[in-house]
């Protein structure tokens, strides 16, 4: 990963082609959404200046997301489900049945739940049967995504042909879903690399997988 990153990744992933970057993600499930699965090379970045060139000191992306929501006063986990009209937790066995989480949390926090940073209380949290996240992110996400429907003019002011053209019009009409969209620009991929009957999951999985899921949300297998 650090060799797809700043002006060298840039020129790297030119180099690999957005087909060979499409099919290796395709063919790889997404991390479990959980506590102590951070990507290691996120903990050791290094940033980029401008023009390319390493800036002297490295960043633990992780520590630094803390210390960012809590320098913004972003709401506290138990604060944040109140606001969004979830049920607070009340002791460490309301967030998970994690025996070693549950250690680890009354190590760093002590007693006290009010405490719990948001990000660290979304992962620790159980997931939903089924989904690789948790009720308090799945709400946002369902907040979000109807939100985000709703105030973009290109799916309610602007959906017409003057904006789309009528060529346009039509593949948005006639498009169903991401494998669609693969087929008309890379038919040869998804003949040659898709298995699966959803862009979403796991390309090598079978047809019958339920694919109604985005592979975003779903439990790695």
């Amino acid at each position: 990963m650090r060799n797809l990153i700043g002006l060298t990744g840039e020129k790297t992933l030119g180099e690999i082609g957005i087909e060979r970057q499409m099919v290796s993600m395709g063919h790889q499930a997404c991390g479990a959404l959980e506590l102590w699965n951070y990507p290691l090379w996120m903990r050791d970045l290094i940033p980029h200046n401008v023009d390319g060139t390493e800036r002297p000191h490295h960043v633990d992306l992780a520590a630094l997301e803390i210390y960012r929501d809590r320098e913004r006063n972003v709401a506290r986990y138990n604060q944040f489900r109140r606001g969004i009209l979830l049920l607070p937790i009340t002791k460490w066995e309301d967030l998970t049945d994690d025996k070693e989480a549950i250690q680890a949390l009354e190590d760093v926090y002590g007693g006290d739940v009010e405490e719990l940073d948001l990000l660290v209380g979304l992962m620790a949290e159980k997931k939903i049967k089924g989904f690789a996240i948790s009720e308090t992110a799945f709400v946002i996400f369902l907040l979000m995504a109807t939100r985000r429907l709703e105030a973009d003019r290109f799916f309610t002011s602007n959906f017409n042909e003057e904006t789309y053209t009528k060529k346009g019009l039509e593949w948005v009409n006639s498009t169903e879903s991401l494998k669609d969209v693969i087929d008309r620009h890379y038919p040869e991929m998804t003949h040659k690399w898709m298995n699966s009957s959803s862009a979403f999951s796991v390309w090598d999985s079978s047809p019958n997988t339920p694919n109604h899921i985005p592979l975003y949300l779903r439990i790695p297998h």
